[in-house]
């Protein structure tokens, strides 16, 4: 599609924590795909971080925009605030550096709610860029999703073959049983269902639901959740259409899955998500958050302090997660043109 100024997406970006990989892996994918002469890719930072990262965008053979109209990449530059802002030192995790990712995001999504942007992709960063708020969201799903008011929402994790959505995410193992309901799975699922129609352009998605215990609960031998908790929520799927199947046996529906059969798995805790799809595409898979009103993506990996500044760190997922928000953006721009609506 011709870019014009009617139908440029606007992406906004953050680099995630400045001393972990995010910078590097996400300017190293801003400069591999096209985003930013398709897009208007608007790069929030901090004031005290703008000489370094003025060089870091000339290292990776990226220049800002002349015009304030049309693609390009745009410097959202943010008040410290009065915190202390430093340049970053790569490995390094420091309390600047959490506070200038937190105040990146977080203007992200202001400017998203005000109807800014299109689609936000956000750079890796710890939790504890949230340790000041109350009650402190477990990550930047979760306070998304709470500034945004999404009522169901998902973590979907997508790669070429494999697409998975963790019910639970980052607790303990421990937890997971107390932690999981009806209404928690049915949540999770319907918001996947609803954003693969809406940005995967899969009209009927298939979607396999996964047991919590070995065998599925072998018919209450083995747990009886499948039959409490998770079973009425595929009921609950099913009776609004949705095509969800379960609760099957994890341990043999994933390669049914690669194989095609199934759209995305519903997983019902952390492992049981990433370590299959981490197998099948650990360099080239993508993170999204389903139910949001404007969408959000990211890469599907963390900080890597150890890897910063070395040069090793794999680009790929940050890549996957450009190239799939530059696509949603220009589908949610011609929407707009059209008068059509996210639905």
């Amino acid at each position: 599609m011709p870019a014009s100024l009617s139908v440029v997406p606007r992406l906004g970006l953050t680099l995630g924590d400045p001393a972990g990989i995010g910078p590097e892996v996400m300017l190293a994918a801003l400069a591999q795909t096209d985003a930013s002469r398709r897009a208007r890719v608007r790069l929030f930072t901090t004031e005290g971080l703008v000489p370094w990262l003025t060089g870091l965008l000339a290292e990776h053979g990226l220049a800002l925009a002349r015009s304030p109209h049309g693609p390009g990449l745009e410097l959202v530059v943010l008040d410290p605030s009065g915190r202390p802002d430093a340049a970053p030192c790569p490995g390094e995790a420091s309390a600047a550096g959490r506070w200038q990712a937190f105040r990146a995001i977080d203007a992200l999504v202001e400017d998203a709610i005000s109807g800014g942007l299109d689609v936000m992709v956000t750079g890796p960063v710890t939790k504890g860029i949230f340790d000041h708020l109350t009650p402190r969201p477990p990550g930047q799903t979760e306070f998304l999703a709470g500034r945004m008011g999404a009522e169901r929402f998902a973590m979907l994790l997508a790669g070429p073959q494999l697409r998975v959505v963790p019910v639970t995410t980052h607790v303990p193992l421990r937890q997971v049983a107390d932690l999981l309901s009806t209404a928690g799975i049915y949540a999770a699922a319907s918001a996947a269902a609803a954003d693969l129609r809406r940005w995967f352009g899969i009209a009927a998605p298939r979607l396999a639901v996964c047991g919590l215990n070995p065998h599925a609960g072998e018919g209450g031998r083995v747990g009886h959740e499948e039959a409490t908790v998770i079973a009425p929520a595929v009921a609950l799927l099913r009776a609004e259409g949705v095509d969800a199947v379960g609760p099957l046996p994890a341990d043999a529906l994933f390669h049914q899955a690669l194989s095609g059969r199934w759209d995305v798995v519903i997983c019902m805790f952390h492992d049981q998500a990433l370590g299959p799809l981490k197998t099948a595409h650990f360099g080239d898979a993508l993170n999204m958050t389903c139910g949001l009103p404007i969408p959000r993506l990211s890469p599907d990996h963390g900080t890597a302090f150890e890897l910063a500044g070395r040069g090793q760190a794999d680009p790929g997922s940050c890549v996957a997660a450009l190239q799939r928000a530059l696509h949603i953006g220009v589908l949610r721009r011609q929407r707009t043109i059209d008068g059509a609506s996210d639905a």
